[in-house]
């Protein structure tokens, strides 16, 4: 018989029947998988045994109210008709039934445990029929993540990355530069001053050299313009020496 000390303990059963998931299960191998899957088909295989606990004692409470209601209405219908003590109560039908359930109290009674019982059954009943739902979610939702987990191996790839994780010898990673030939930049010693020194130099010397074409053609225009700012009129060969020595100058700086 169900009690409440066994309904009680039918509800802290249900109650430590949880199992938690972790996020990241990939760190934790295959064996997290079996484990988990192992625990909840045994905490499936206790609700099922409790399930068929509560519908045995189900059919069993049900039929003795049945049972019982049975028995109260024929031997309530009994009194109120055939009994000379109630029919002497007067014409009023509601108190001969008043009077009959008076002496069928106990009857009553028992009518009324058996179906408090019945409720109290239903209900517990109900609490364990949910944890099993849970539990199957469950079980669907440790498969995903194994389903998941195997795809991400097959793959060899992380979540959001197209390419492998590793790369065979000698192939391209799609940057234009193979993993050989990125493993020996790597090894090649770094440079030093001395050399980045030399390299400069080297670059400045190779520099484009400056147009003397240009620089005459400087000069020219220079000369075409004149110096308005000079105090006094100079004569033509101090001119034409003056402009000579200017584009000597400039053609040595060249």
């Amino acid at each position: 018989m169900l009690n409440e000390k066994r309904v009680d303990a039918i509800f802290k059963e249900m109650d430590e029947l949880v199992i938690e998931l972790e996020s990241d299960p990939g760190s934790l191998g295959p064996q997290y998988f079996q484990d988990l899957i192992a625990t909840c088909r045994n905490y499936l295989n206790r609700v099922g045994l409790v399930l068929n606990e509560l519908d045995r004692e189900h059919l069993t409470v049900s039929t003795e109210v049945r049972r019982l209601e049975a028995a109260y209405e024929l031997e309530h219908d009994d009194i109120l008709t055939n009994d000379k003590s109630v029919k002497d109560i007067g014409s009023s039908i509601d108190d001969r039934k008043a009077a009959v359930g008076w002496r069928l109290r106990e009857q009553r009674a028992a009518l009324t445990e058996a179906r408090g019982r019945l409720h109290s059954l239903k209900a517990v009943h109900k609490v364990v029929s949910f944890r099993n739902k849970e539990l199957h979610a469950t079980m669907t939702a440790i498969r995903d993540q194994k389903r998941l987990m195997t795809a991400e191996i097959r793959s060899g790839s992380f979540y959001g990355d197209e390419r492998a994780t590793q790369l065979r010898p000698g192939e391209d990673d799609g940057g234009g530069m193979t993993t050989e030939e990125l493993a020996q930049m790597l090894e090649e010693p770094a440079p030093t001053a001395e050399t980045l020194e030399a390299v400069s130099s080297k670059n400045v010397s190779e520099s484009a050299p400056l147009s003397v074409e240009g620089a005459e053609s400087d000069a020219l225009r220079f000369l075409s313009e004149g110096t308005t700012d000079a105090p006094t009129k100079k004569t033509a060969t101090e001119t034409e020496t003056a402009d000579a020595n200017v584009l000597e100058d400039l053609l040595k700086d060249v």
